[in-house]
Order: C-alpha cells, then sequence, then structure tokens
C-alpha cells in the first residue's frame, strides 16, 4: 500500500486560509476565533499557531489570499477580451454578484473592519487600488484606438469602480433592492455616459 501523501508547508498553509476564509464569510471577522478554524479543518489550534502566530496574523493572511486570488480572477478575465468593450463589459460581469455570494460577503465584512484593523485596512486598499487600475487600464486602451473617448480615465475608472461597489452591496445585503441585471445595466449605462459610447453599446460586447 503506498504511504499517504503528506501536504506540503505550502499546502497546508492554503488549506488553512481557505478554511478561514469560509469561516469569516459564516462568522465575520470579529467572531472568527483560531479554534473555528480548526474545528472547521478538524485539526488542533497548535497546528494553526505553527504556521500564523496571532489571529490577527491569520486573518490578515487569509484577507490577503482572498485578494491574490480575485485579482489573479479578474486578470485572466481581462486578458481573454477581445477588445477594450468586450474587456469592460467582462469586469463588469465579474464584479457583479447574482446574490449574497461569499466573496462579497468577505469583501463588505472586510471593509467594516478596516476601519480598525490596520492590516486589513492595507490589504482592502491594495485590492480596492488594483481592481480600479484594471478598470482604467482598458479605459487608457480603448481612448487609444477610438473605441472610447475619455478625457480623465483615472477618475472616469474611480466613479465606475465606486458605483459597482455601493451596488454590488446592495445586491448582496439587502433583498429586492437591486437585481443583478439592474446593477449591469445601470453601470453600464453609466459607461456610456463616462466613455461616449452609444446607448445600448454593450449589446454588442
Amino acid at each position: 500500500m503506498s504511504p499517504v501523501k503528506r501536504p506540503t508547508v505550502e499546502e497546508r498553509r492554503n488549506e488553512i486560509l481557505e478554511t478561514t476564509c469560509q469561516v469569516v464569510v459564516e462568522r465575520g471577522f470579529a467572531a472568527t476565533r483560531v479554534a473555528d478554524v480548526a474545528n472547521k479543518l478538524g485539526v488542533s489550534t497548535g497546528l494553526i499557531h505553527y504556521h500564523f502566530d496571532t489571529k490577527d496574523e491569520l486573518l490578515a493572511e487569509a484577507l490577503a489570499y482572498a485578494a491574490r486570488a480575485d485579482l489573479a480572477r479578474l486578470e485572466a478575465e481581462v486578458a481573454e477580451g477581445a477588445s477594450p468593450l468586450d474587456k469592460l463589459n467582462r469586469v463588469f460581469l465579474l464584479y457583479s454578484p447574482a446574490e449574497a455570494e461569499p466573496g462579497w460577503m468577505l469583501w463588505i465584512d472586510s471593509w467594516g473592519e478596516a476601519l480598525r484593523n490596520p492590516a486589513l485596512k492595507r490589504i482592502s486598499q491594495r485590492l480596492d487600488d488594483a481592481w480600479q487600475t484594471v478598470l482604467e487600464d482598458v479605459i487608457v486602451e480603448g481612448v487609444k484606438d477610438g473605441t472610447f473617448t475619455c478625457a480623465d480615465p483615472h477618475a472616469t475608472a474611480w466613479r465606475l469602480a465606486a458605483m459597482l461597489d455601493g451596488l454590488g452591496l446592495q445586491v448582496t445585503v439587502h433583498e429586492d433592492v437591486v437585481s443583478r441585471d439592474e446593477l449591469l445595466a445601470w453601470v453600464r449605462q453609466a459607461a456610456c455616459v463616462e466613455l461616449g459610447l452609444p446607448a445600448g453599446a454593450f449589446a454588442a460586447a
């Protein structure tokens, strides 16, 4: 019989971080304990502390882990786009929650916790900056090839990102206030105004 393969240190760390994200979605950052993560994994708290000295370190690393995964998905999605308009539409689709999705629940909770936790604040800001940068790069590309007309891609990217954040929060937290279809329609409409596009331009994206 072949021996059971033991996970590497990196595999074990990632397993702990993935599980921590799941627990945070269930309990929130403030209520999550190391014991909760250990129980969900079926391991001792000592194993968690072997990899992460404190609960604060564990939570910060879990948020950073989630941020890296989200950014990787975003970059892969944009890379698949055939044109600036298609790329922008892909960002909108990826950024639009259909309901109380775990990823959005994690990020909404992190925004509140970032007010009191400097480490989470830094990670949350890095993710927001990265999403805005991707949007800005797509807009700049579209301006260069004549698809978009925009005097200030930086400001436009922030306005669209803020609109996505605000509407995404409503979809995730409140029932029957804003639907995903409404979110997409309103953001696309705003993008058309911001980027000098005809109404309905995204229908062909």
